[in-house]
This record gives structure tokens, C-alpha cells and sequence, in this order.
């Protein structure tokens, strides 16, 4: 198993302190990336619990590691086929390597993040561009998996597709076949003004009115701070749409239902999240392109071999 998790393991007596997000994400990176086991058991987490003194009562902490395990059995069942462990009422079971399902491996590695603050800044020295572009590719990936007969393009600005807000508005207008309204100043130095996927449907009949989502992908550890993106308004702003659009978010986090529920209330459209995303294996065991796999493969192998182990 990796090592316990150094942010967010409080000392728990009378009441759990420890952040269950981190607790469920550690026992799934333990089972993807530690090589030297290929399973383990739900008292070998309660015992690495007891034994870093996280808990003095092994009841009391059984008790939480038995919530996770049933956080990882919903998780499994949400993605369906193509998860690399399998989850019983004791024991988690590894039967994929992690290079074999990138996707998967990509999204729980961001994750770990929150487990390994130190961890995380290190090896990624602040430039998290990278994993942004990384994310987009994944999220589109997976939509057209999933939605076979919609438009994905790619909008957002990357190191590798650096744009500027105007040729982005033109773009995107083109892409819809509307018109763009003269509030975006060419010399702009903006971005893509939170639009990073654009998502449609057109009909055959090539006339207005068709289903069209704006959506924000973000890796950033504090993704609640950006559910208003994109604005919607501000879009209207740029675009002669004749049908108002709807908004779309993705993220690598696997979320609570509470918090999954919550989110939505605020993002106003359609959310995805990590077990949304990776359910694209229901159509495709293997959907990642050979190109997406490399790239995440050659992303993440340092990244792995660096992670904190006992």
C-alpha cells in the first residue's frame, strides 16, 4: 500500500477526522500503483490506520474504512467494465496494470494530490499546464465515446494550441454556424473565457435550435471554485445564439452524492465527474486513443514512481 496520507488523516477518537475523499482515493492509488500488491484487505487499511495511531479503537475505525469500501463498490458499479480492481465485501482485487487503463489511472493520480500536498508540488513545480491539456483530451475523448453522434472540439487554450479569446469566438461561432457580435476587441489578450469544450448536436436540416453545451474541465484541487464557468451571459455576449446554451462541467474528482447533488444546483447543466467520465469503458472497454495513452503514460510514470510509499 502507499504510504498513509499526509493531509487530511486527523486524529480520530469520539468522532472521524479524517477526510473521507482522501481516505477512499488512497485506497484506490494503493491498489493501482503500489506493484508489489496485487490485493489487500479491508483490516489491512483498518490496521494502517491503528498502527499510525490515526485511531486507538480498531471498531471505531473498521467502521470507517467499511464506508469507504462501500464508496469504492458504488464507484466500480457507476464506470461498469473496464475498472482495473474488482471490490468485495473484504478485499480489493488489482486485475489491470495502471498503463493499461490511463484514463482511470490519470484521473485517481490527480486525485492523490489532495493526500500528498508536498508530494504534488514537488514533482509538479507549480506548472500544471500539462495535466489541464491532459484533462480536455480525456473529457473529449470520453464524450465521443459516450455521445457518438455529437460535435466535441476542443476550444480551450493550451501550450500546444495557444489562442486568444477573439480567434476562439470566431471559432466557436463558426463551428455553431452564427454570427459574432462586435464585443470582443481582436487585440484582446483573453484566453477562451472559461470555454474549453464546445459540445453539440446539430441536425441535418442544418437550422437553428439544436442542443449546445460550454464546458469548464478543471483539475484544480478547489474545482468548486469555478462551477460558474463558463458564463453563460458572457457568451451570449459574444455569439448571436438564437437558443440560450447550456453549461457542462468536468472533473477528474470522484465527489460525494451530497456534494455530486449540490454542484449541480450550481453548475446549472450537465456534471461530470470522474465515474461519468471513465464510464466511457461501457461502450469501449479500451477507449483511449493510442495517442492519449502515451501521452498520459509518459505524464504519469514519474509522477508514480515518486509517490509516497512505507
Amino acid at each position: 500500500m502507499l504510504a498513509l496520507p499526509h493531509d487530511g488523516m486527523h486524529r480520530s477518537i469520539n468522532s472521524h477526522n479524517i477526510d473521507f475523499d482522501n481516505l477512499c482515493d488512497w485506497i484506490e492509488g494503493s491498489i493501482l500503483f503500489d506493484e508489489n500488491e496485487d490485493e489487500f484487505f479491508l483490516m489491512d487499511v483498518v490496521d494502517a490506520l491503528t498502527d499510525k495511531r490515526i485511531y486507538e479503537n480498531q471498531e471505531f475505525a473498521e467502521e470507517i474504512v467499511t464506508d469507504a469500501w462501500n464508496e469504492l463498490e458504488r464507484r466500480v458499479n457507476r464506470i461498469g467494465s473496464g475498472v482495473p480492481f474488482s471490490v468485495t465485501d473484504s478485499q480489493i482485487t488489482r486485475m489491470d496494470s495502471w498503463q493499461d487503463t490511463p484514463a482511470h489511472s490519470f484521473c485517481v493520480l490527480v486525485s492523490l494530490a489532495r493526500c500528498y500536498k508536498k508530494w504534488w508540488h514537488c514533482i509538479s513545480k507549480g506548472d500544471y499546464n500539462e495535466q489541464g491539456e491532459l484533462f480536455e483530451l480525456l473529457t473529449q475523448e470520453s464524450l465521443k465515446k459516450q455521445f457518438a453522434d455529437w460535435k466535441v472540439k476542443r476550444t480551450g487554450w493550451s501550450r500546444t494550441h495557444p489562442t486568444h479569446l477573439y480567434d476562439t469566438v470566431k471559432r466557436t461561432a463558426n463551428w455553431l454556424g452564427r454570427a459574432t457580435r462586435n464585443n470582443v476587441n481582436p487585440d484582446s489578450r483573453g484566453k477562451e473565457a472559461g470555454l474549453d469544450l464546445l459540445c453539440y448536436h446539430p441536425f441535418p436540416d442544418n437550422r437553428a435550435g439544436f442542443p449546445v453545451y460550454l464546458m469548464q474541465c478543471t483539475t484544480r484541487q478547489d474545482w468548486e471554485q469555478k462551477v460558474t464557468q463558463p458564463s453563460i451571459a458572457r457568451w451570449f455576449d459574444f455569439i448571436d445564439f438564437v437558443v440560450r446554451p447550456q453549461k457542462a462541467f468536468a472533473i477528474p474528482f470522484a465527489p460525494s452524492d451530497e456534494d455530486f447533488r449540490d454542484q449541480c444546483v450550481d453548475i446549472e447543466g450537465m456534471f461530470l465527474d470522474r465515474c461519468r467520465l471513465l464510464a466511457a469503458a461501457r461502450y469501449c472497454k479500451r477507449w483511449e486513443s493510442c495517442s492519449l495513452k502515451d501521452h498520459i503514460i509518459k505524464w504519469a510514470e514519474p509522477r508514480i514512481n515518486q509517490l509516497p510509499r512505507d
